[in-house]
């Protein structure tokens, strides 16, 4: 070790650490440990730190990110909700003044915002496809397709793509006045190949088992978001 005052290398060896020895100078020290300088002890604290810390961000990360997945995918399915609400009232205000529902957009008045990552069905027949930005509408269109405008990586969806059963029950069904209609929309909100799939119905409905779904309520049939 070194005189701290004149800088002379002192001999310490044989002396215990924590002894003093006196530099020709007059200075007294006090001979240090064997052990670690601190520099290199922080350099080592640091790298155990890092060593400890990286696991826990893998973890964090492994929790996290399907976490936030899932919240993009829920705030997706607000699309398909909304608009179902808003096609039922729509269907609602046609009937009081018809005493029919119809299975027409045209008709109806039903024209959801650019941007539908979400497929929407009224009945078998074609949808107002939305590939282009200018879009035309006839009375025969029966629903609304996905924006592959806005999401370039979206593919079609067609009526045959919802699950068994489901097809069927879209549409007007009875006769008007005594007759109700479901609209269905289907949308991929994350990157599988499962689709996420609501309903919604002028009348309530009941599930195979007993469950009720009641009328003017969007019910979910295929949860994509925890698939």
């Amino acid at each position: 070790m070194k005189c701290p005052k004149c800088g002379n290398v002192l001999d310490v060896t044989g002396r215990v650490p924590g002894s003093n020895i006196t530099c020709a100078c007059g200075n007294m020290s006090t001979v240090s440990g064997s052990g670690l300088s601190r520099k290199a002890l922080f350099i080592i604290l640091g790298i155990s730190g890092l060593v400890l810390f990286c696991p826990c961000v893998g973890v964090l990360s492994a929790i996290a990110i399907p976490n936030f997945i899932r919240f993009q995918a829920r705030a997706k399915q607000g699309e398909c909700k909304a608009n179902l609400k808003a096609w039922y009232t729509t269907q609602r205000a046609y009937f009081q003044e018809k005493d029919a529902y119809s299975a027409s957009i045209e008709e109806v008045g039903f024209s959801p915002e650019r941007g539908n990552r979400y497929a929407y069905f009224a009945g078998p027949g074609p949808l107002e496809e939305r590939g282009t930005p200018r879009v035309e509408r006839a009375a025969a269109m029966r629903g609304i397709g996905v924006d592959t405008v806005k999401h370039v990586k979206a593919k079609p969806i067609t009526l045959a793509q919802l699950p068994e059963g489901l097809e069927s029950m879209v549409g007007v069904y009875g006769e008007c006045p005594d007759c109700n209609i479901t609209l269905v929309c289907a949308g991929q909100v994350d990157n599988d190949d499962t689709l996420d799939v609501w309903s919604i119905s002028t009348e309530e409905r009941m599930l195979e088992d007993g469950t009720p779904i009641l009328a003017g309520v969007p019910f979910n049939h295929v949860n994509d978001v925890e698939d």
